[in-house]
């Protein structure tokens, strides 16, 4: 899989380092051109940013679910009809993180369990995500159950608050943000669920994209955002800030050291006139 073949609307962390200092940027995908993945702008204090090196970048792919990691090539603000973005450059064959082929919606209700057919005795859980193979649960302190137990679940969801019943397997036991949890394969895979997941699957695909023009198609875009990088790719105005391998260069701490570097001319500047003074008074003497 090509970066360029990175689905609209999908998340995009970028890690860079400087000297040592870690940071991690924020955007979104907009769609692939021939060049890469053109993604939303990214600035810093009314700089665009751009990454001349090999930076770590992670996507989560709207498209199947699934996490890529791979090194980008470069990260360069391009100029387009439509305004700035970023593009994303890279030579390497994107592969995805995680293995499981059914994608996973996040559903985090509310919902009640009986553990091995024992429906006199309820467990509150979190349906924390569901897919059409499995689910995870978060439990509390005081359910036990162990790998092999058969958990019978029962959660309302959507604006009519429609009831879900799932039957399902402890396959695995591990936790959620320090909170205990199972993960669960699932039995039988109803009516009700299967519409349950195909409407959160539809929404992911409308919730976030960005379309930069209604009035054509995303291959028309696609194709005027190609003439336009081919025209020019690096925007004048407003300036770039280029992640460089000093982390005080003036020009990447500009906002912070401006003061400094403005009380240091000032102090030049008496100094300078201290001297001519001096040297006036030595010319009067003679």
């Amino acid at each position: 899989m090509k970066v360029s073949e990175i689905s609209n609307g999908s998340a995009v962390k970028i890690h860079a380092s400087i000297n040592g200092h870690n940071i991690v940027l924020m955007t979104e995908a907009i769609f692939g051109v021939s060049a890469g993945l053109l993604v939303k702008p990214m600035e810093y204090f009314g700089k665009y940013m751009q990454f001349l090196e090999p930076s770590n970048v992670q996507i989560k792919n709207k498209r199947d679910g699934r996490v890529y990691r791979f090194m980008s090539t470069t990260i360069t603000p391009v100029k387009t009809r439509y305004g700035y973005f970023h593009l994303i450059k890279s030579s390497s064959s994107l592969q995805p993180e995680n293995s499981r082929r059914a994608q996973r919606f996040n559903i985090e209700k509310l919902g009640v369990m009986s553990v091995n057919g024992d429906n006199q005795n309820l467990k509150n859980c979190i349906v924390y995500d569901i897919s059409m193979r499995g689910m995870a649960l978060i439990l509390d302190n005081y359910t036990k159950v162990k790998v092999g137990d058969s958990l019978n679940v029962r959660f309302t969801y959507g604006a009519t608050l429609h009831s879900y019943e799932v039957s399902s397997t402890i396959v695995r036991l591990f936790d959620i943000d320090g909170k205990r949890a199972v993960g669960c394969t699932i039995s039988n895979l109803n009516v009700d669920l299967v519409g349950l997941l195909d409407t959160k699957r539809k929404q992911q695909f409308t919730e976030t994209e960005t379309n930069l023009n209604p009035a054509i198609s995303q291959q028309e875009q696609v194709k005027e955002v190609e003439e336009d990088i081919a025209k020019d790719e690096a925007p004048a105005i407003p300036r770039t800030i280029t992640i460089s391998g000093n982390p005080l260069d003036p020009s990447n701490l500009e906002h912070v050291e401006r003061g400094s570097i403005r009380q240091s001319k000032k102090d030049e500047k008496i100094a300078q006139q201290a001297r001519e003074i001096a040297s006036l008074l030595d010319l009067r003497d003679i």
